[in-house]
C-alpha cells in the first residue's frame, strides 16, 4: 500500500471551501504506486508505464516560485528515476505535471487535467471525512480512471462490479497460483495468500543474486550483451513480483484499487514480460552464436531458461484473456 510519505497530499483549505484561489502544487501524485509484499518497491505509472523510483517527500514551498511550465526545467532532476511526490497544476493550459521529471501526466493515454485533480482533491475529501483532508495517491488514481476523463467509455459501476471485478479477480488468482505453483484448489484462505507471499520472497531473493552475478560480470569486463541479458533477467523477475503483488491487492477488499485499474495494470506488466522475454531469446541466440558465455554463466541461464519460458506461455494467454475483457470495457 501506499507509504505515509506518499500517500499523504497537502490540500489546500481554499478547496475545501469552494474558494476561487486555486493550489497550484499537489504534494502526492496519482501515478505513484507502493507494493505489499515487495519491500517497498516503487513504481510510477505515468504514461501507462511501469518504471522503479526512488520517492522522496519534497516541501511544496521549495517550489512556490514555478509560475509557468517553463519553469519546471529548473527543477527537473538528472535522475530519470527520481520521484518528488509533487505535481504542478498548469492552471493557463490545463495541465497536470510532474514536477521531477517536467513531464505532462498521462493515464489511459490521456493528459491529466487540472480540472480532474481539483474535482478529484473535493470529491475524494468529501469522501474521506475521518482523514480531514488528508488524501492518498491511489485514491486520486481511481478517480482519474472512474470518474474523469480516462474513464471514457468504462462500464457503469454496476457492471464493473459484477462483470470485470470478479473476473479480473479470478483470471489473477489463476494466473498467480500457477506461477507459484500452489496446488490447492481453494484460494479463500490465508493459505493460498502466504504461499504467493513466500513466492514473492523468493523472487526478491533472486533477484538479489542477480545483482550479484552483474556485478561479478562487470568486474570481469564482461560484453555488453551479456550484461544487458542479465538485466533483463532482474527486470523480468521483478515484473513477474508486481504482478503477483497486484494480484494479492485484488484479494484484499479494502484495497483502493478499482478492478478497471487493475485490469488494464495487469495488462500493462504482462506486455512487458513478454517483450523482455522476446529480448532475451534474442540476446541469449547471440552470445551462443558469438560463444560468449562462460560456463558458469550458460548453467545459471539454463537453470532459468524453462521457467521464463512457461512464464511468458502463462502472461502470453493472460494478456489475451484480460485484452479480451478490457475490449468489453471501453
Amino acid at each position: 500500500m501506499i507509504g505515509p510519505e506518499a500517500s499523504q497530499l497537502d490540500l489546500n483549505t481554499s478547496l475545501v471551501r469552494g474558494e476561487q484561489v486555486k493550489t497550484k502544487l499537489v504534494k502526492g501524485c496519482p501515478c505513484y504506486k507502493e507494493f505489499i509484499g515487495l519491500e517497498k518497491e516503487k513504481v510510477c505509472l505515468n504514461f501507462d508505464d511501469v518504471l522503479p523510483i526512488n520517492a522522496i517527500s519534497v516541501d511544496p514551498s521549495f517550489f512556490e516560485r514555478i509560475e509557468a511550465v517553463d519553469d519546471l526545467v529548473q527543477y527537473k532532476s538528472n535522475n530519470s528515476s527520481m520521484c518528488y511526490l509533487l505535481i504542478y497544476l498548469d492552471r493557463k493550459e490545463g495541465h497536470c505535471y510532474c514536477i521531477s521529471q517536467a513531464r505532462r501526466i498521462n493515464i489511459n493515454k490521456m493528459d491529466v487535467k487540472t480540472a480532474e485533480i481539483d474535482s478529484a482533491l473535493q470529491f475524494v475529501t468529501s469522501a474521506e471525512r475521518s482523514r480531514d483532508g488528508v488524501i492518498c495517491s491511489d485514491c486520486l488514481y481511481k478517480y482519474l480512471k472512474t470518474l474523469g476523463e480516462a474513464s471514457s467509455g468504462f462500464l457503469n459501476d454496476f457492471e464493473r462490479e459484477e462483470i470485470v471485478t470478479s473476473y479480473v479477480r479470478e483470471v489473477s488468482r489463476r494466473m498467480a497460483a500457477e506461477l507459484s505453483s500452489y496446488s490447492s484448489s481453494t484460494f479463500s484462505d490465508t493459505e493460498y495468500q502466504e504461499h504467493v507471499k513466500k513466492y514473492i520472497k523468493r523472487i526478491n531473493q533472486s533477484r538479489s543474486q542477480w545483482a550479484a552475478l552483474t556485478t561479478k560480470l562487470k568486474k570481469a569486463n564482461a560484453d555488453k550483451i551479456l550484461l544487458e541479458l542479465v538485466d533483463h533477467y532482474s527486470t523480468f523477475y521483478r515484473l513477474e513480483g508486481i504482478f503477483l503483488s497486484q494480484v494479492l491487492e485484488l484479494e484484499n477488499t479494502s484495497s483502493e484499487m478499482d478492478a478497471l485499474s487493475a485490469l488494464r495494470f495487469m495488462v500493462s506488466i504482462s506486455e512487458k514480460v513478454i517483450k523482455l522475454s522476446d529480448m532475451i531469446r534474442e540476446k541469449t541466440n547471440i552470445m551462443i552464436e558469438r560463444n560468449l558465455m562462460s560456463t558458469e554463466v550458460q548453467e545459471k541461464l539454463r537453470k532459468h531458461s524453462q521457467k521464463r519460458k512457461n512464464t511468458e506461455y502463462r502472461f502470453s494467454n493472460l494478456v489475451r484473456v484480460l485484452s479480451e475483457i478490457d475490449a468489453h470495457t471501453t
